[in-house]
């Protein structure tokens, strides 16, 4: 199958190159004239890779692909998306409408979502075998709309290079393990503004662990990534004010009042305020982004954490920002993602493959 030479491209988009080539063929360069430079780069790229086939099978390679896509149209590639995205989608459904969605699902993905799903709901599902009588044609229809409440999601092929945008390719696990790390680097950026002062005060508070990843964190901090002094503030504010517990869900907090400083700090589980922080400082990476990787990747986090990743999007948001700075933080996270899997605690593929990054070089 060609997926994983097709990939990153999404359903949509493969759809078009296939469709192109297979009835333009040379003249498909023609019609893409129209499209965004960045897309058509992308289609050239995988015209380029497709005629290195022998034309004796990429022809049928081609057709054969091309049937798949379309014999299952309302399919968009949802089960990339995080089971408690999905499981929040069917509040309000009849259970017969949900297990229709569920029967062309995945069995691990439909295990996931039923098991998130109130227990009086689970009960009610009708089982595979009393839904085989109902025609393929009313599956699709149900399926179509509920894949309408998502963002189609990229699918996943072989990994050549790593890119900032590759992280909508880890799994839920591994984006809350790298938000985790990268946290530590927010909150250090924070103080750089703030100053040593509450600096010092901050880790009195802190595990022996904790403070040296934190220290850590400051030493290989840029001075060129700190924070203004009232955005730090108000970050600062915001993650540390509102006391939190290990039970609560990250993003349920009420919002906090920004602090001038860290004197009145409330929170006591410091995991969840690395977690927070590094939401933050992912949502300043990808603020710069197009709706739909933005959407992508809130999609691949569990849902409270997706939620308030948004949030913190918008408050970024609210003051212009500097791209160039927006560019290195993003190398930065690639580095950092590169550094987890090369130890193990993120897929190995990741830090296997070159960087790309988009200021420095490799």
């Amino acid at each position: 199958m060609l997926g994983p030479l097709l990939h990153p491209l999404d359903r949509r988009q493969q759809t078009l190159l296939l469709t192109t080539l297979a009835f333009a063929g040379a003249q498909a360069a023609d019609l893409w004239a129209l499209l965004p430079d960045e897309l058509r780069a992308a289609l050239h790229e995988k015209q380029q890779k497709l005629e290195e086939i022998p034309r004796d099978r990429r022809v049928p390679l081609m057709l054969r692909e091309l049937k798949g896509l379309m014999s299952f149209r309302s399919q968009k590639g949802i089960d990339g998306v995080e089971p408690s995205w999905l499981a929040a989608g069917f509040k309000g459904e009849n259970p017969r409408i949900i297990a229709a969605v569920l029967m062309y699902l995945p069995s691990s993905l439909s295990k996931q979502i039923v098991a998130r799903l109130p227990e009086n709901v689970q009960h009610a599902l009708p089982s595979r075998e009393q839904m085989k009588g109902v025609p393929l044609e009313v599956v699709k229809l149900v399926r179509a709309r509920f894949d309408a409440k998502f963002i189609s999601m990229p699918l996943e092929g072989e990994l050549s290079s790593l890119a900032f945008a590759d992280l909508v390719l880890l799994s839920a696990k591994e984006l809350i393990v790298l938000v985790r790390n990268i946290g530590a680097d927010e909150v250090a950026c924070a103080f750089l503004a703030v100053g040593k002062r509450a600096l010092a005060e901050f880790l009195s508070k802190l595990s022996t662990q904790d403070g040296e990843e934190l220290i850590a964190a400051v030493r290989r901090a840029d001075m060129k990534d700190g924070m203004e002094l009232k955005s730090a503030q108000a970050f600062l504010g915001k993650i540390l004010a509102a006391p939190s517990t290990s039970s609560r869900p990250v993003g349920q907090n009420t919002a906090p009042k920004a602090s001038a400083n860290t004197s009145g700090v409330a929170f006591t589980n410091t995991d969840e305020l690395f977690q927070k922080a590094g939401l933050y400082r992912l949502a300043r990476a990808v603020c710069v982004d197009e709706p739909l990787p933005i959407r992508q990747i809130v999609q691949r986090f569990p849902r409270a954490h997706g939620r308030l990743l948004l949030e913190y999007i918008d408050r970024v948001r609210e003051r212009e920002p500097d791209e160039q700075q927006v560019r290195r933080l993003r190398d930065q996270i690639v580095d950092m993602l590169a550094n987890l899997s090369r130890r193990g605690k993120i897929d190995q593929r990741f830090g296997a493959v070159p960087a790309r990054f988009e200021v420095r070089s490799a």
